[in-house]
């Protein structure tokens, strides 16, 4: 049963590892899709030659490439052609922060003008363009005129109004060249400029990609909710440990730094139109900042053992000072902090997969899927805060490394149920039989109870049959003598005759009383322990039936102080009697032993009658005598054992447990 239990533990397993990888490819493939839908066809030196494209086709284009590049201006399309335009610095290639210019060292925050000739297709067609993730307001100008703007630019922080969004504005290709101008000011994040590609397609093709992307981020940010209010809950009903809190409050601060961030392409707009860009960014960061303390506290309810308080202490402490800073901090200071908290949080993922590694090593339930999870998760979360520092070209990928990183903990969760019910159904299959253990053993007593008080009562009958027919005999014919004597004189010879006869009347008596006392409990071994009264109850069987009984004993007590004894003791009587009167047996052998086994008596009682099938014969099996037997080991904690010696004869064991021979271990014979 062990061994099929790990195997199928080593089956489920592998069986997760496997659906764990295919529900990651289909996640990446799912998201991949929508981020890497458009085809890449790199413009050079300000000019994108899409003649030979076939948007059919190929559907989505990306606008990536050199932009004619002039940092510090506002240049609307009329400055742009006047008589003596201003001459680009250089060119940028997008998509990327303006702050990366190679050819001289700008500052992320200011204005910049971008501008692009586009070559398209030859056909007259309507097309639309999908900016995004443009610092921090603009207006998009084609061929002079104004075709999407989001926010104010100015020249100073005081004049702009920020409102990075996306847009998708129409273009009414007629096959012609056409210009396009992007006029950014950036004085509230950190990077200024176009950090993602803008895409050109055909109307339906950008709007079922714009569709596309919202739909899966709503897909994740649901499954975030569900499965932080699912644990919320599982932690409400049951709170054994903090850890299903954590979980949750970890789901809950991912879904809401997705949903309001530019990862989700401000999804959250979707749900509450006109959310203020400041707001989301404060709640983004508010709750990335709290997410990395709870997460930690996650593990740490889980394995305890392995991940330091001292740590806690640290990320919690840090979670909250950055947290105050995101909700009362100016945007651009927050926005300057966020690199920093991007290392610290480096640091701790490499701290929680090291301990998580050691939680695996030394088998903590569920530590090899919490550790897959959380690895892909922190490789994820390596790839999206290099991307927000523009030290890398990729997408957002969290919302992917979070939902595989809930599927690890759901199977974890799901093994941790396993084994609860598995050892709820054997707990229960356990209580069912000692149960019925205590059933049997109930009606048991009752039978033994009433068959007990029979015998009492026959003891009774045959205890006053005993006396009227012996004793009171015995005492009416002394008392008769003493009658007869009244006349007699004194000192005669028939004075004497009948005082010899009175004195063997009363004699007789006694004997008889000693008799019935003997039967009872024989007074003369009080004080001496139970060994005299079974030694005692061997000789007088073995003088009356004429058959050989010895009887020896190994004791750690020289007077035993057991209660319990005296059971043992009639439980050797009663072995002995049957044995007399069933087996028809020459030689009965009882050792009585408390040296040999540390803490248990046992007793043996040993003849070589004529076996259990013969005696049946003569008593039937289980009788009277046998369940009373059981019953008193039972009562005493024993185990009582009747078995066929070869050779043939009977043989009756019983062990029972004793405290007094475990402190006293001193052999004697």
């Amino acid at each position: 049963m062990i061994r099929s239990a790990g195997a199928l533990s080593g089956t489920l397993r592998r069986a997760a590892f496997i659906l764990l990888a295919l529900v990651m490819l289909l996640c990446g493939g799912v998201t991949a899709t929508g981020a890497f839908a458009a085809t890449s066809r790199a413009a050079q030196q300000g000019t994108l030659d899409l003649r030979a494209a076939d948007l059919a086709r190929r559907g989505v284009l990306a606008l990536d490439g050199e932009w004619e590049f002039y940092p510090g201006q506002l240049l609307s399309p009329e400055c742009l052609h006047a008589s003596e335009p201003p001459k680009p610095a250089g060119y940028l290639d997008l998509p990327t922060a303006w702050n990366t210019f190679a050819q001289q060292r700008i500052d992320g925050r200011g204005v910049a003008t971008l501008r692009l000739q586009v070559l398209p297709p030859a056909q007259a067609q309507d097309l639309r363009l999908r900016v995004f993730d443009v610092h921090a307001a603009y207006r998009l100008w084609l061929d002079g005129r104004l075709i999407a703007a989001r926010g104010t630019p100015g020249e100073r922080p005081e004049n702009e109004v920020a409102d990075p969004a996306i847009d998708l504005p129409l273009i009414h290709s007629s096959g012609a060249p056409f210009e396009l101008v992007l006029e950014i000011s950036n004085h509230v994040y950190r990077d200024g400029g176009v950090t993602s590609s803008l895409l050109l397609g055909s109307d339906a093709d950008i709007r079922l990609l714009q569709s596309r992307n919202w739909g899966v981020a709503l897909f994740f940010v649901g499954s975030l909710l569900m499965m932080g209010c699912y644990h919320l809950f599982f932690y409400f009903f049951g709170r054994r440990s903090v850890a299903p809190l954590c979980f949750g409050l970890y789901c809950l601060l991912w879904a809401g730094n997705f949903a309001a961030s530019n990862a989700s392409d401000w999804v959250l707009r979707l749900l509450v139109p006109g959310l203020p860009i400041d707001w989301l960014n404060r709640f983004d960061s508010a709750c990335f900042f709290l997410s990395v303390p709870v997460g930690y506290c996650f593990f740490r309810a889980l394995f305890p053992g392995e991940f330091s308080p001292r740590a806690q202490q640290l990320s919690s402490a840090l979670g909250a000072v950055f947290t105050v800073l995101a909700l009362f901090a100016p945007l651009p200071t927050l926005h300057s902090a966020i690199p920093l908290y991007y290392f610290i949080s480096l640091a701790l993922i490499g701290y929680c997969v090291q301990r998580l590694a050691v939680a695996r090593q030394r088998a903590r339930e569920g530590a090899s899927f919490i550790l897959a999870g959380f690895a892909v998760l922190g490789l994820i979360a390596t790839n999206d805060m290099l991307y927000d520092l523009q030290l890398i070209r990729s997408v957002y990928l969290i919302p992917v490394g979070m939902f595989f990183f809930i599927v690890a903990q759901g199977f974890a969760l799901s093994l941790s149920f396993s084994r609860n019910f598995s050892a709820i159904e054997r707990l229960s299959d356990e209580l069912e039989s000692r149960n019925r253990a205590l059933e049997e053993e109930i009606a048991e007593r009752v039978r033994l109870e009433r068959e007990i008080v029979n015998v009492a009562e026959n003891e009774r009958r045959c205890l006053g049959h005993d006396l009227h027919d012996g004793l009171c005999q015995q005492l009416t014919a002394a008392r008769l003598r003493c009658f007869a004597m009244e006349g007699t004189p004194a000192g005669s010879e028939q004075a004497k005759t009948d005082l010899a006869a009175l004195s063997g009347l009363l004699e007789e008596s006694v004997n008889v009383a000693y008799d019935l006392a003997r039967g009872l409990w024989p007074v003369e071994h009080e004080g001496q322990g139970t060994s005299a009264l079974l030694q005692e109850y061997c000789q007088r069987m073995a003088a009356s039936h004429g058959v050989a009984i010895v009887v020896r004993e190994t004791r750690a007590c020289q007077i035993c102080g057991n209660d319990d004894l005296i059971q043992l003791c009639r439980i050797a009587q009663e072995a002995v009697s049957n044995a007399v009167k069933h087996s028809r047996a020459t030689r009965i052998e009882v050792s009585l032993d408390c040296a040999s086994s540390f803490g248990t008596v046992s007793l043996r009682v040993r003849d070589d009658g004529i076996g259990r099938e013969a005696a049946s014969a003569v008593a039937s099996p289980g009788g009277l005598g046998m369940r009373i037997m059981a019953h008193r080991a039972r009562a005493i904690g024993g185990e009582l054992q009747v078995v066929d010696v070869a050779g043939g004869g009977t043989e009756v064991r019983c062990k029972m447990p004793c405290q007094h021979c475990a402190q006293q271990r001193l052999p004697t014979q």
